[in-house]
């Protein structure tokens, strides 16, 4: 059995051409006590599209595997009461690890988060404002044009899966073709 797997996918960075974003929802940045449920929620949330593109392991990703203290500096939570429905990441000028908890997919929540990132984003007069999304995520892609993204750009990346002796996997990029991914 090979314990390295090369994998390639297609990824766009899209970038907001959309005008302004108003949003009363609260700006809630991450706490500790939440980060079980923020690995469950990011495990869960990506796990199709990682099986799908073949992205190992697939059900521990490596943005789920971030120290709690790292989260604090730029993850925001959407709550019902102590329950995550959802979560964003600000990196500068980028949009980055949008997640709904399944129990609330398909309500607007997707919506709802990224408009409250937009809204944070141009009050503190950062642009542009891009994502990046797997060329796969047709849903997504749509959400984000409909909130006025655009494709700016597309591009193959590219990482590597390993299994150690334990048969644990890992997966790290290792060409990114210029997009800042996280």
């Amino acid at each position: 059995m090979d314990n390295t797997q090369i994998v390639k996918f297609s990824m766009y960075e899209m970038e907001y051409k959309g005008g302004v974003t108003e949003s009363n929802l609260p700006l809630i940045l991450f706490k500790e006590k939440y980060y079980e449920q923020y690995k469950k929620l990011i495990d869960d949330c990506f796990y199709e599209m990682r099986e799908a593109l073949n992205i190992r392991p697939y059900e521990k990703h490596s943005n789920s595997l971030v120290e709690p203290k790292r989260l604090k500096e730029n993850t925001y939570l959407l709550l019902n009461d102590e329950e995550i429905i959802g979560v964003f990441s600000f990196f500068e000028n980028e949009i980055g690890n949008v997640a709904v908890n399944s129990k609330y997919r398909r309500q607007g929540y997707g919506r709802k988060l990224i408009e409250l990132a937009l809204s944070n984003m141009q009050k503190r007069r950062v642009s542009p404002i891009i994502l990046t999304v797997a060329k796969w995520n047709k849903n997504a892609i749509a959400l984000y044009k409909s909130l006025g993204f655009e494709i700016a750009k597309e591009t193959i990346v590219e990482g590597v899966s390993t299994k150690d002796t334990a048969g644990n996997w890992t997966f790290e990029f290792t060409s990114t073709g210029g997009l800042a991914l996280r």
